[in-house]
């Protein structure tokens, strides 16, 4: 998206048709937050595999300015350590904005305050890093 580029972030590309994408008209958009460009990258084109439209953005500073020309997000992986604003307060806020969106938390820096705090900022689900593709992918689908 043309905001994506302006805040850092790389625009999408269109997603891969996918039948549990849902039909054409309603495709999925996702946020993904994260500073670690390879694993960012990596998490994008899985999003996309799975019929997500996806904005990204490097920094939560980014992340919280995306929110106010996104029109509709059903989930958003965010990333803990972010320069600028960190992943507690862009999950608080995504939540605050979007609160049907499905959020999944994932960090390197992984125990049970940390977790605490994402869930408490209302994060749904919770990884530690390294996450796997397909257990990140039905968290954000909410196929467990």
């Amino acid at each position: 998206c043309g905001s994506c580029s302006a805040l850092g972030g790389k625009p999408a590309t269109a997603p891969v048709s996918n039948p549990e994408a849902g039909p054409p008209d309603r495709a999925r958009t996702a946020l993904l937050v994260d500073d670690d460009d390879e694993l960012a990258r990596i998490f994008a084109r899985a999003l996309e595999r799975s019929g997500f439209s996806v904005h990204r953005a490097r920094t939560g500073t980014d992340a919280l300015a995306l929110l106010a020309h996104v029109a509709r997000l059903d989930a958003a992986v965010v990333d803990l350590v972010l320069p600028g604003a960190g992943g507690i307060e862009v999950t608080r806020r995504v939540r605050a904005t979007f609160p049907a969106c499905r959020i999944v938390a994932v960090t390197g820096l992984a125990d049970a305050t940390v977790e605490r705090a994402f869930r408490d900022a209302g994060a749904d689900d919770f990884f530690a890093k390294p996450v796997e593709l397909q257990h990140l992918l039905d968290a954000v689908a909410l196929r467990h």
